[in-house]
């Protein structure tokens, strides 16, 4: 091979490097968000969904058991959509009612707050799916910067999918404790004015963890 070759060769390929055409092992190395970030993400909500539920149904429990026992009537209460989860821990669910809770009230309130929390963490679920706008269990790039921008976090490319697990899982973690429903609602708000719905399999999905 003549050297005039070689330097025709060469310049073949430098051209197709600075077109795209061809990635160099730098380029090749970046990591995309994909499913290993969307099942991350949405696995530690529904891990924390199940331990909303279990201590929802306890407070559920003791506060009908408490008014039973003052021989009252409960109220009609409002439920977190339609829950139809039952701890199976424990024989009988009242048995340390009393001991739980100093009185009703306190069993009210732990039911209340236990509601919210259940919602929250429900209603994140549910942004985790609407954000991954094609349905395909996995974040592209760009669904990666439209759900970050949506809480005001910036997407940083190149980062490992545990940074990506991380990012997210530090959205849902800061706005958990205080229950930020006006942060979420508006996150919410800025993904559907670009076009994100929640469609039928994000609702299959979503009924799942209400099971």
């Amino acid at each position: 091979m003549n050297v005039q070759y070689c330097w025709h060769i060469r310049l073949f390929v430098s051209c197709f490097l600075a077109l795209g055409l061809l990635s160099s092992p730098s380029a090749s190395a970046e990591v995309l968000p994909g499913s290993d970030v969307f099942q991350g993400f949405t696995q530690h909500i529904s891990a924390q969904i199940i331990k909303d539920k279990l201590a929802f149904a306890e407070a559920d429990t003791c506060t009908a058991w408490l008014y039973k026992k003052m021989g009252k009537k409960p109220p009609q209460a409002a439920t977190v959509e339609k829950i139809h989860f039952v701890p199976i821990s424990q024989a009988d669910p009242t048995s340390d009612c009393a001991t739980r809770y100093s009185g009703l009230e306190e069993a009210r309130d732990a039911f209340g707050k236990t509601q919210q929390r259940l919602s929250f963490s429900l209603t994140f679920f549910q942004m985790a799916l609407v954000s991954d706008g094609d349905d395909n269990h996995a974040y592209s790039t760009q669904e990666m910067q439209d759900v970050l921008n949506a809480f005001s976090r910036t997407y940083h490319s190149g980062q490992s999918v545990d940074q990506y697990v991380s990012q997210l899982i530090g959205m849902f973690e800061r706005n958990r404790p205080e229950m930020q429903f006006p942060v979420l609602m508006a996150g919410m708000q800025t993904l559907m004015d670009k076009g994100y719905r929640l469609t039928k399999a994000d609702q299959t999905a979503l009924n799942k963890e209400l099971e």
